[in-house]
């Protein structure tokens, strides 16, 4: 069953481990957190350094970079009109 640990939960719990020296069997006893989500707890700390994985961004990604279309308009609208000024755009 999935429930959600609090990051204070996992600092408390990773701490217990590298501080203190707790076994794993243990600190699911005290914390109510399962061996499983320990050692991927600990794989996230070994890979990152965060008890949590951060995304790097948010949301859904673009599909179409809107600079790069508007660019390209932009460039060909120059090349066929090389005086136009910025009003005529």
């Amino acid at each position: 069953m999935r429930r959600h640990i609090s990051r204070k939960l996992k600092e408390l719990a990773l701490r217990m481990l590298l501080e203190h020296g707790i076994p794993d069997a243990l600190i699911s006893k005290y914390t109510d957190i399962s061996t499983r989500s320990l050692e991927r707890l600990r794989k996230t700390y070994h890979d990152t350094g965060e008890v949590v994985n951060v995304p790097l961004t948010l949301g859904r990604p673009r599909t179409l970079d809107a600079l790069n279309a508007n660019m390209s308009f932009l460039e060909a609208c120059i090349e066929q009109q090389p005086d136009m000024t910025l009003d005529e755009l």
